[in-house]
């Protein structure tokens, strides 16, 4: 452009549009085109297939919930965002879910998807009982907040009880593709925000209403302390 003299090929096209450094740039493109991108060892490849796998659990999870909330015999999810003043459109844009009161309800639905007992623990959407060895699901009565990076991917979950039960959030844990010291609440949505302030704030319900009243710009960390990688994303948008 002979005006702004913004110029580039498609990548930096992407890095600017997107706020994605060099490499998340070329692993967007690649995803959105359907391209492989090469591997430099079994070793990588094989943690690449992991990642591809939890992606798509947490997407099937993700819609799990999301249907739950609205379809499922148990409305006191539902209950809880109206309560909270969320409109549908909100709870729309967000994917906001319930997990029922249920013990294995989503490991088995995995299972049915074609995804091991291993690949379930891998991304945190179930654990192993310690007397039998069985699945159960990590996210049992709560409100889900699924947690979206700036590649649009879902990468973990936030869960909230509606009593008094401890903990009150639930956060996924580590995994290949999450890690909460360095991925913040919404960060999708900021980055698209077309303003130079960020609004940090404390919990998931903080960034989402203050999102329906306009401000997009809002983030806040995953039951965390603000960490040097946090800073260095924000920095980015």
């Amino acid at each position: 452009c002979f005006g702004c003299g913004a110029g580039g090929d498609v990548i930096t096209f992407t890095m600017k549009v997107e706020n994605l450094d060099f490499s998340e740039a070329v692993k967007h493109l690649a995803q959105r085109s359907g391209i492989e991108i090469p591997q430099k060892s079994s070793a990588d490849s094989m943690l690449a297939h992991r990642k591809t796998r939890i992606y798509e659990m947490n997407r099937i999870a993700a819609n799990f919930f999301y249907t739950n909330l609205f379809k499922g015999a148990d409305k006191s999810g539902l209950q809880y965002f109206a309560d909270r003043k969320l409109s549908p459109q909100t709870v729309k844009k967000y994917g906001l879910g319930y997990a029922s009161d249920s013990w294995d309800e989503l490991c088995s639905v995995l299972r049915s998807k074609g995804y091991s007992d291993d690949e379930i623990v891998d991304a945190w959407l179930g654990g192993r009982s310690k007397k039998s060895g069985g699945l159960f699901d990590m996210f049992r009565k709560r409100v889900m907040f699924p947690i979206v990076d700036l590649r649009g991917n879902i990468i973990g979950f936030g869960g909230r009880v509606l009593d008094d039960s401890k903990p009150k959030y639930l956060n996924t844990s580590q995994t290949p593709v999450f890690d909460k010291g360095s991925n913040l609440f919404s960060m999708n949505f900021a980055k698209s925000a077309n303003t130079k302030r960020i609004i940090l704030c404390e919990g998931y319900m903080d960034v989402i209403q203050l999102s329906q009243a306009g401000f997009r710009e809002s983030v806040a960390a995953l039951g965390t302390a603000i960490t040097p990688e946090h800073v260095r994303k924000l920095l980015k948008i």
